[in-house]
């Protein structure tokens, strides 16, 4: 049995030194060929390909297991005195433990068994040498390597990725779907599935920490983006690439990512923006190239943006429609119940609750006050007209990349008819 992980060992010969966690495949297993050859435990890392030999049988003083729920266990060996502290997976961990265990209490492998002994329990165990070369459980330690690329379809992996993969990159293989393996990569920061053909996309893919996400190229138009509603993704994702999949509009759950500081969504269909785009703090940089843009929505001047690309898109004066906003019979609403959520929103707002942080209201509530536009004085309107392409603005971006005879259309709300004339 193998187990992936990261060790560190100390040598107790030795006073002080540097202690760092390093790659490891950690395996278990008769040491060779030999019938009477003992078990022992193999540590292979990188800088050692050779492996560090461990004899099992009379030859472990101690092993803390106080940890174990956190994946830690540390082995304190007799000859050599080596302490060896392995972090890995919980489940993996344990399961390796057992092994072990049973080892130490008397499990030998099923060919050295007699047939008449029912006592001992049978324990199927691997040579970690054939000859002089490893076999095939401890593989190559190409499993211990954190990036992965594949752009040819004969180099995907038949064996799986390696648990330790920090980058991966799967592009032009006419992927048609998700590969599940990619959830198990705990480890896993930067996934680009780009130029593929996939059309839809796990919700437990927001259980990844990731924090550079390339979907370009897909077909994402009809796919659920309940996965940017997972907290894990939501506090790290910090790239994300959704150009060239035909969107009709931006997936409204990309406001949620709050630590998102670069959006593409470049050669798509996108017409509107959601008005709530405002609330993206961190947002920095916002790619809209060649898509259907005729209006921004005004909030956008509440942003800080370094890069605003809004080059080939539908943003031009002739096709503007400025409304006289002085009628008040086009202003005046017909006044419809407000929704409970709606009440409980100007609840919040009225008593300057700061629905901002997590926990402090409820989520629909947070919700409807996320997505209620605001006016240009700055107050929500729940009940407010949306007048499409009402005028021009200045935002406050370092630089704004707009095709000739182009303006940036605002499209606008207001809380009052007061506020409307001062268009």
């Amino acid at each position: 049995m193998k187990l992936i992980c990261e060790t560190c060992t100390i040598n107790r010969a030795v006073a002080g030194g540097k202690r760092a966690f390093v790659k490891t495949i950690l395996a278990i297993g008769k040491g060779s060929e030999r019938k009477g050859d003992e078990t022992k435990i193999m540590l292979i890392t990188t800088s050692n390909k050779n492996g560090t030999k461990y004899s099992v049988l009379k030859n472990i003083s101690k092993i803390f297991t106080r940890f174990m729920e956190e994946g830690k266990v540390t082995i304190s060996f007799v000859v050599p005195e080596h302490d060896v502290q392995i972090k890995s997976d919980k489940v993996q961990l344990t399961a390796f433990m057992k092994v072990l265990k049973l080892v130490l209490s008397g499990g030998q492998p099923k060919e050295t068994l007699p047939t008449n002994d029912p006592t001992k329990p049978e324990l199927r165990l691997p040579c970690l040498m054939v000859g002089k070369k490893k076999t095939s459980i401890l593989d190559s330690p190409s499993v211990l390597a954190t990036k992965c690329v594949i752009t040819n379809r004969k180099n995907y992996p038949t064996k799986g990725f390696s648990r330790m993969l920090v980058h991966l990159q799967i592009s032009d293989v006419k992927l048609s779907r998700f590969d599940s393996q990619i959830l198990l990569l705990h480890k896993l920061r930067s996934l680009n599935l780009s130029k593929n053909c996939i059309n839809s996309l796990p919700r437990a893919l927001g259980q990844l920490r990731l924090c550079d996400l390339d979907l370009s190229s897909n077909c994402l138009s009809d796919t659920s983006w309940e996965w940017l509603m997972e907290p894990k993704i939501l506090a790290s994702l910090q790239n994300l690439n959704i150009s060239d999949n035909g969107l009709l509009c931006l997936p409204m759950n990309v406001i949620y990512a709050r630590e998102l500081v670069t959006l593409t969504a470049d050669r798509n269909y996108i017409r509107k923006l959601p008005f709530a785009l405002w609330t993206m703090h961190r947002l920095r940089v916002l790619s809209l190239a060649k898509n259907r843009i005729d209006a921004i929505p005004e909030t956008l001047r509440r942003m800080r943006l370094d890069k605003l690309d809004l080059s080939e898109n539908e943003l031009y004066e002739n096709a503007a429609t400025v409304p006289d906003l002085r009628l008040t019979n086009e202003f005046v609403l017909h006044r419809q119940a407000s929704s409970l959520f709606e009440i409980a929103a100007r609840a919040v707002i009225h008593k300057k609750i700061p629905y901002a942080l997590p926990g402090l209201v409820p989520f629909s509530v947070a919700e409807t006050l996320r997505r209620t536009p605001l006016c240009g004085c700055g107050k929500m309107c729940f009940e407010a007209k949306i007048f499409h392409r009402a005028k021009v603005i200045v935002l406050n971006c370092s630089f704004i990349t707009l095709n000739a005879n182009q303006h940036l259309f605002a499209d606008c709300v207001f809380c009052s008819e007061k506020c409307s004339r001062k268009l």
